[in-house]
């Protein structure tokens, strides 16, 4: 299995995201996570005025907290030595910082938290998550402040009828699907009015070829809230995971902006993974 990596921001949302992530990873048999912090005093992909201020010993202080968050995840392994969690602190932009350690790893994918510690850390951390989802070339797997792991026996894979055949990341949704002996429900929410697209039957017909082989359930339905409506069906079919795409599908930014604006996110406990286009 290759490697995970864990950001945090020494939030109680990041922490209870890389409690997650370690659960996660003894159920996919995943053998290296890396907990990463960045102490970069620029936010990335916001607009609000900062002052780059460094704190004069910030690389100590950092490697100080995240080792105690090391100390506590390898608690929760407990006897289990098959996992090996290493610590990175630099001040490289979050972006920045994590492409450079998936040059030095195989990365599986990257975990963040939804919020930061404070109501202005929330609008940085989330800022910085937008901007991971939109420019991060690895998968991303966003997780609410109050999930708790629990086996994934369901995974919602929420999808737009566009340009399906060149960018449904097939693979990576059948290493998903085997990772966790899951079953895939398949979901297209179209906004509730809307003119009937005429390539929509062809689009539908291929998302059929690429997606038949996992017999999967298909659900069509139409709502004008389309992030709730997604958080929702997961929510009533016990699905254990939202997989979706954020540069193919119009509805993505909605999709996450709804769930920070109105705390969809924050008060669903699915976690939401990002894929790109294949």
């Amino acid at each position: 299995m290759k490697t995970i990596i864990i950001t945090t921001d020494f939030s109680k949302s990041a922490l209870n995201a890389a409690r997650y992530a370690v659960a996660l990873a003894k159920s996919i048999g995943a053998h290296k996570l890396v907990l990463y912090h960045s102490y970069d005093s620029v936010p990335i992909g916001t607009d609000i005025p900062t002052t780059e201020v460094i704190p004069p010993h910030a690389y100590e202080q950092s490697l100080t907290e995240l080792k105690s968050v090391q100390e506590e995840l390898e608690t929760m392994l407990g006897n289990n030595t098959d996992i090996n969690i290493s610590v990175v602190v630099n001040d490289f932009p979050l972006l920045r910082g994590i492409e450079l350690l998936a040059e030095e790893h195989d990365v599986a994918f990257v975990v963040a938290g939804t919020t930061g510690r404070s109501n202005l850390e929330q609008v940085l951390m989330g800022s910085n998550t937008v901007n991971l989802a939109s420019s991060l070339k690895l998968p991303l797997l966003i997780v609410p402040k109050d999930a708790l792991f629990v086996p994934i026996h369901k995974i919602v894979f929420a999808c737009d009828l566009k340009k399906v055949s060149s960018s449904t990341p097939v693979n990576e949704i059948d290493q998903w699907l085997n990772r966790l002996s899951a079953s895939l429900l398949v979901l297209h929410v179209d906004i509730k009015g809307k003119r009937i697209d005429p390539d929509g039957v062809t689009e539908q017909y291929e998302m059929h070829r690429l997606l038949d082989r996992f017999r999967p359930e298909y659900h069509y339905t139409e709502s004008e809230d389309i992030a709730g409506e997604i958080e929702g069906f997961a929510r009533d079919h016990s699905a254990g995971l939202i997989i979706t795409i954020p540069k193919s599908y119009s509805f993505f930014e909605r999709l996450f902006r709804q769930s920070v604006s109105k705390q969809l996110i924050k008060k669903s406990n699915v976690p939401l993974l990002l894929l790109q286009e294949k």
